[in-house]
């Protein structure tokens, strides 16, 4: 059962990196260089977050597929928009086909993100499920980490269209692995018969029986991701750029594009060492919010380094603290909610979560862009200091939630 759980987990880890190429693409290199696409600068706010505002809808629906007719069809077919989403940014010249590609990847993010942390909760247990769930998106830490790398130095050789030549037959070989990685996995799905809605009635039921107390991690999720995957990975290469053009900066030892990917490859490998040891402790640990509340206190400290910082090294420590916390909050969130979410909704409950924090992801580069035109970067990190704040308060008042089986 370990085996074929660790198997699953790799192989739904290297299928959904692939997956992502393409995405990660467009954040290292077009926040610099947005003409390659042939979008205005003024665009890109709404390039970046496209993707995410989709996924206020599809993640719960998504959820709502992947409980009905189980795991594996919805995450094949995530991977095929995958596919055809990457394919687009390749061939788009322009900003309308650009959003269609973007829209495209939204779905498919949201069965792939979702479809994979059910598998994995689906595949554990309680004693065990801080660890999968803190291996797992190790992970894909490394994956997404590969592919900004990747994306900087490729971008800056090849230019955005040749790298995305490259891109699209790897997300292909993409959905070739999960075929393989999925083969033999047992499906759960909810039963009953569905209302005239398509909702199964026991699901609407059970919905609404769940613990209030859940909506407190899809808070803080809400608040990691606005500030992390929203604010500071969007801005980071404008700002990036900014700093190179100051009097007195002089040459940089790389270029922005280069230096933007290796700056997000190191906020992944951050996330990639925290979410195991994340893992760990909430085996370790009855209370899932020590672990999350430790995570958002160096989410702080890094949004207050940017806030009081000059210069690219406090940039670099700003990030890579943000990213810690990012780590070791998000695997506390997850399971958290999994403890909370009977396995027949699950996905929709995930969905939830995942909702929540795309939302978060999805205000924070309009808002960052927006301040930033508007009033400067500082603007932007306070706003970011003042919800990171509210995060440890709603961590220091609101209770855990036991496990949905010792609950029944």
């Amino acid at each position: 059962m370990q085996s074929r759980r660790h198997a699953l987990a790799i192989g739904l880890a290297v299928a959904y990196s692939l997956a992502l190429l393409g995405d990660q693409m467009l954040y290292v290199f077009l926040p610099s260089h947005p003409e390659a696409a042939g979008i205005a600068a003024a665009s890109l706010g709404l390039v970046l977050s496209a993707n995410r505002i989709v996924r206020l809808a599809s993640n719960s629906l998504g959820g709502l597929l992947l409980d009905r007719l189980g795991r594996r069809g919805p995450y094949l077919c995530g991977m095929g928009l995958a596919l055809v989403s990457t394919t687009g940014y390749l061939v788009a010249e322009s900003l309308w086909p650009l959003l269609v590609g973007r829209v495209l990847w939204g779905i498919a993010f949201s069965l792939l993100s979702v479809g994979g942390v059910s598998l994995i909760l689906d595949h554990s247990t309680v004693a065990d499920r801080g660890r999968a769930i803190g291996v797992y998106q190790a992970l894909l830490a490394l994956g997404t980490l590969l592919a900004l790398l990747l994306s900087g130095f490729l971008g800056d050789r090849l230019g955005y269209r040749g790298t995305l030549m490259v891109y699209a037959p790897l997300t292909a070989i993409g959905l070739l692995v999960s075929l393989w990685a999925l083969r033999g996995t047992r499906d759960i799905r909810a039963h009953p018969p569905a209302s005239a809605a398509g909702v199964a009635p026991g699901t609407l039921a059970t919905l609404r029986r769940l613990d209030p107390r859940l909506l407190a991690p899809a808070f803080v999720c809400f608040v990691t991701h606005f500030a992390g995957s929203g604010v500071v990975m969007a801005t980071l290469g404008f700002q990036l750029k900014l700093l190179a053009a100051e009097p007195g900066a002089g040459p940089w030892f790389l270029p922005v594009a280069s230096l933007t990917g290796v700056l997000l490859g190191g906020r992944r490998l951050a996330n990639m060492v925290m979410t195991p040891t994340s893992g760990l402790l909430l085996d370790r640990l009855d209370d899932r919010r020590i672990v999350a509340a430790a995570g958002v206190l160096a989410v702080l400290a890094g949004v207050i380094v940017l806030l009081g910082g000059r210069g690219v090294g406090a940039v670099v420590a700003g990030v890579l603290l943000v990213a810690i916390g990012e780590g070791f909050s998000q695997p506390a969130l997850v399971v958290w909610t999994g403890d909370g979410a009977p396995p027949r909704v699950r996905g929709v409950v995930m969905g939830g979560l995942s909702t929540a924090g795309d939302l978060g992801a999805a205000i924070g580069p309009l808002v960052g862009y927006a301040l930033l035109e508007s009033a400067g970067m500082r603007s932007a990190y306070t706003l970011c200091a003042v919800l990171t704040v509210s995060a440890l308060l709603v961590l220091g008042l609101v209770r855990g939630v036991a496990p949905a089986a010792q609950r029944a």
